[in-house]
């Protein structure tokens, strides 16, 4: 369990990190790689890095809030993304590749990056 958290946070570290450093390469990677017709699919990955967390969290209490926290959204994510609206997830895809500032993809790289941060900081 601990190279499957350990994974988790370099992956977001990784990805924090290039959001803030090349905001636009980054998004345009993501959106090649996550922006497809059946939007349905993507519940996959939120869903997956829920479960993770959610095990991580009871595996190591040193990391049990965060990580059940973080687990909990994800999955309330990849929940969503199965039986939202589709027009509504459309919408929201659209705005983060299309419609969202750097700033604000900056920002959110910076809590990815520092989410990241704070898994990895408090494995034992």
């Amino acid at each position: 369990m601990i190279v499957a958290l350990y994974a988790v946070a370099i992956l977001w570290i990784a990805v924090g990190t290039l959001l803030v450093v090349y905001t636009e390469g980054t998004v345009g990677v993501l959106k090649k790689l996550l922006l497809i017709e059946r939007v349905r699919i993507l519940a996959i990955l939120p869903i997956v890095f829920g479960i993770i967390l959610i095990a991580g969290a009871f595996a190591y209490t040193g990391i049990f809030w965060l990580c059940l926290v973080l687990g909990l959204l994800a999955l309330i994510k990849g929940v969503y993304l199965l039986m939202g609206p589709l027009s509504q997830i459309k919408g929201l895809i659209d705005w983060w590749f299309t419609r969202a500032s750097g700033s604000i993809i900056r920002l959110c790289g910076l809590v990815v990056f520092l989410l990241g941060i704070a898994i990895i900081s408090n494995l034992q």
